[in-house]
């Protein structure tokens, strides 16, 4: 990996001989993002479940206890085949949102897809050991140790994340050492016990049904708490006829919505404009607009802003602030990037972007790189807008835009338009969905809050009243700490990044490009 991999894709490397889960929940996140055709993912897949068999048989018969008989080859090898084929079926759709958080970025696929491979991890671990797993529960000793497994997995991952490259070898060996002490702690808490059985459910089956129902519910929880809150949000007062102050164009994410109605979404008295995703009205005033108007691509709601800023600017006869959140974020930066001279002022990110579209997808029904990785997309996708307000498919525009100009896009955060004062807020959970660690260009402030949740939080408020007013403005160190913590530790969880020069139509040349070609790109690209 250090050699020849994507440079991120290190902090993976221990996971290649980790116990289950976290060894099949491995290989699916590379194959995921490694493939090319269906015929390929086929033949992959079917290497990688004799391969993670056959590891995973050797390295339990080393850790056997030598007091107790071995089973025998065969038999064995026919149990973990089987076991590791429903863990690929099961764990299937939690690495394909590892992948969805390489598109997009958004914090929150990580809160479903990790604590859910931790807690089927805890059900069906003993699969190695136990032909039984199915139907008898783990014990207290077996469960201790594979959480002691994640805990190195993770600790070890951010290390080496945060590692020169000449020293990660060395950490991935010590990170071995652990792991290997925790399979011999596992395999001998449960070779050779008697279970006695108290109940005729089988446990492993109904517990992953379990957890299914709690994802499911949660997510639906969770939609409605964050419509709830949205909902207090747009409570605000509204705009004053009287403001004097300098413009502010405001603009909001992801499957956001406007009733047409302007509030004070930023302090003091100035005049504020709502970005519209539906555009422009003929008398010039901003539409109101539903959520699927925030589904467009990158490149027409850059055109959309381009033309709302220059209304704005002269309507009111002086150069625009513009304070923008998550999806609206990455529009900003690109507008900034590809329209030289922009009449803006003041630039200010709210939980922007971080490093979107690390992978790829072709569009339905082409063959390219992550081809069926789409359409399992397109399922969950299918499955979100059943319980939830999120109807969008991976041919989505917004999404297409963000895998198709990738290389521009994604290195946008490192550089901050010139001769424009401009300021990032991000949130405590940005690092979780991005490659440790992250590059930041802007002058930035860490807060503890989720991703999509600043634009009323008073703390922001402060921040981006001092940029708005030409002071300086700064966070805690504290917080910018914990955030570079979070961000080392979730390098282990993440899909690795696809390599530029493997998909023609992205330009590697922009790896390392300087922010002038990166701009020049984005440029190219809007006209």
């Amino acid at each position: 990996m250090v050699l020849f991999g994507p440079p991120a894709a290190a902090a993976l490397s221990p996971q290649v001989v980790a116990p289950a889960p976290f060894g099949v929940f491995h290989d699916l996140r590379w194959l995921l993002v490694y493939h090319s055709s269906w015929f390929g993912f086929a033949v992959a897949l079917w290497l990688i479940l004799v391969l993670r068999t056959t590891l995973d048989v050797v390295l339990t018969r080393a850790a056997w206890p030598q007091a107790i008989e071995v089973p025998r080859w065969r038999e064995h090898l026919r149990a973990s085949v089987t076991f590791t084929a429903v863990q690929a079926v099961v764990l299937l759709p939690f690495a394909a949102l590892t992948f969805s958080m390489a598109v997009t970025s958004l914090s929150w696929l990580f809160y479903v897809a990790v604590p859910v491979l931790v807690m089927i991890g805890l059900l069906v671990h003993h699969g190695t050991v136990e032909r039984t797993w199915l139907r008898d529960a783990p014990n207290r000793a077996s469960v201790t140790s594979l959480l002691w497994a994640f805990a190195i997995l993770t600790g070890g991952g951010a290390v080496i994340a945060v590692s020169p490259s000449w020293a990660r070898p060395a950490i991935a060996a010590v990170v071995g050492v652990g792991i290997a002490w925790s399979r011999a702690r596992m395999v001998h808490a449960l070779a050779g016990r008697v279970v006695t059985r108290t109940r005729r459910q089988p446990f492993a089956l109904v517990g992953i049904a379990a957890v299914v129902v709690l994802v499911v519910v949660g997510t639906a929880l969770g939609f409605a708490v964050a419509v709830a809150v949205e909902s207090g949000r747009t409570q605000l007062p509204e705009v004053r006829s009287d403001a004097s102050g300098p413009p502010v164009l405001v603009v909001k994410g992801f499957n956001s919505e406007w009733d047409g109605v302007t509030r004070r979404w930023v302090d003091g008295r100035h005049r504020i404009a709502r970005f519209s995703y539906a555009g422009l009205d003929e008398q010039g005033r901003p539409r109101p607009y539903d959520r699927g108007a925030t589904h467009g691509s990158i490149r027409s709601l850059v055109h959309a802003m381009r033309r709302q800023v220059a209304e704005l600017r002269r309507a009111t006869g002086a150069p625009v602030s513009i304070v923008a959140e998550s999806e609206g974020a990455l529009i900003a930066q690109a507008y900034m990037a590809g329209t030289p001279n922009a009449p803006v002022r003041a630039l200010v990110l709210l939980s922007p972007l971080v490093e979107p579209g690390r992978v790829h997808y072709p569009r339905l029904g082409h063959e390219g790189w992550g081809v069926v990785t789409g359409t399992v997309t397109d399922g969950i996708a299918g499955a979100l807008g059943w319980i939830g307000p999120v109807d969008v498919s991976s041919d989505t525009p917004l999404f297409r835009s963000i895998v198709n100009e990738e290389p521009a896009l994604s290195r946008l955060l490192r550089c901050p338009p010139p001769a424009v004062r401009s300021f990032v807020v991000l949130p405590l959970d940005s690092g979780v969905s991005a490659p440790a660690p992250v590059e930041i260009g802007f002058r930035h402030a860490v807060v503890p809050a989720f991703h999509g949740g600043l634009l009323g939080d008073r703390t922001t408020q402060d921040l981006i009243r001092a940029v708005l007013r030409g002071r300086s403005s700064h966070g805690s160190g504290f917080w910018s700490f914990s955030a570079d913590v979070v961000n080392a530790g979730a390098a282990a969880w993440q899909a690795p990044s696809l390599v530029l020069s493997l998909e023609p139509s992205w330009d590697a040349r922009l790896d390392d490009a300087p922010c002038r070609a990166v701009r020049d790109e984005i440029r190219t690209w809007l006209d």
